[in-house]
């Protein structure tokens, strides 16, 4: 594997969330939704994993949104832009089998959780990823994906220190902590890259060592991520407008649980159906008319009166 094969770790890596119509995949809403990311200067997609509710996702239906979405990606991009599935499963083995269904339709490379709930040790946590690895039938970048507060189970700098050396494909940790205390020195202490997974914390993980970020507010403002992640790259004192531009949206993707309040956000923009699968719930319409009004203010959306 070269070292322009893992250049999408350089970029904006945007977490697309799965369309649904009445229960089922909107497959024409992530050809929007993935074109988006195409025209825009994404490097990488993540299809699946917790923004794409891939906890909810049959092993069917997992393999026809990667596909789809290696489809699109293919006749739309400008550029390379890469298709990583998000492996979110708590049981290795159905973990395991997700992550071969996806490569055998085209997928670049993986992002993957620890398995919420089960609160795996150290050396489980490892097994849990080798278990993937040696599951597929050719390598595959893999990135690891933290975020205790969903998993209970955290990818110290040491965790993925033994990830690495059991499973040399790991190219990336993407770090969804976002506390300061947290992001100081991180990089350094990692064998492989940083990226940032914490829309909030974007600029200090970038500033802090991160090399990229995977990010949900890139559904709407790719390009600006994109943006944010080369000026910073290129110490363009241009990156704290940019910066200050993203906030207000972030914020505003604040009001529920991911992705509830994204999907929320696209219908508004006319690219999907606001429909999400329980547990999830829609945004009652008080926080709905709050983050319309937060798109509008963003010119990201045409007022209706």
């Amino acid at each position: 594997m070269t070292a322009d094969a893992h250049a999408f770790l350089r970029g904006a890596i945007t977490a697309v969330p799965t369309p649904f119509e009445d229960g089922e995949l909107d497959l024409a809403g992530l050809d929007r939704l993935v074109r988006h990311q195409a025209m825009q200067r994404a490097a990488a997609v993540v299809i699946g994993g917790a923004t794409g509710e891939g906890w909810s996702l049959s092993p069917d239906e997992m393999a026809r949104v990667v596909g789809r979405a290696v489809e699109t990606a293919a006749e739309h991009a400008r550029g390379p832009l890469r298709v990583l599935a998000g492996i979110c499963e708590i049981d290795s083995r159905r973990a395991a089998r997700l992550a071969r269904q996806a490569t055998a339709v085209g997928a670049d490379g993986l992002v993957v959780s620890a398995p919420a709930y089960v609160r795996p040790s150290k050396t489980g946590l490892v097994r849990h990823v080798q278990t993937i690895a040696d599951g597929l039938p050719h390598e595959l970048p893999i990135v690891l994906a933290n975020e205790p507060s969903r998993t209970a189970t955290d990818f110290t700098p040491k965790v993925v220190e033994r990830a690495h050396l059991a499973v040399s494909s790991i190219v990336a940790l993407c770090e969804g902590v976002g506390r300061p205390s947290r992001v100081r020195g991180l990089a350094e202490e990692l064998p492989v890259p940083l990226l940032s997974g914490d829309d909030r914390m974007l600029g200090p993980f970038l500033r802090g060592g991160a090399v990229g970020a995977i990010t949900v507010v890139g559904n709407l403002v790719p390009g600006e991520v994109a943006r944010l992640v080369e000026s910073i790259a290129a110490n363009d004192s241009s990156a704290d407008a940019v910066e200050r531009a993203l906030a207000p949206i972030v914020d505003a993707l604040r009001v529920g649980p991911n992705p509830v309040p994204i999907k929320a956000a696209l219908a508004a923009l006319g690219a999907i159906e606001d429909e999400v699968r329980p547990p999830l719930a829609t945004l009652s319409d008080r926080k709905r008319r709050a983050l319309e009004r937060a798109l509008t203010l963003a010119r990201l959306m045409v007022p209706t009166s």
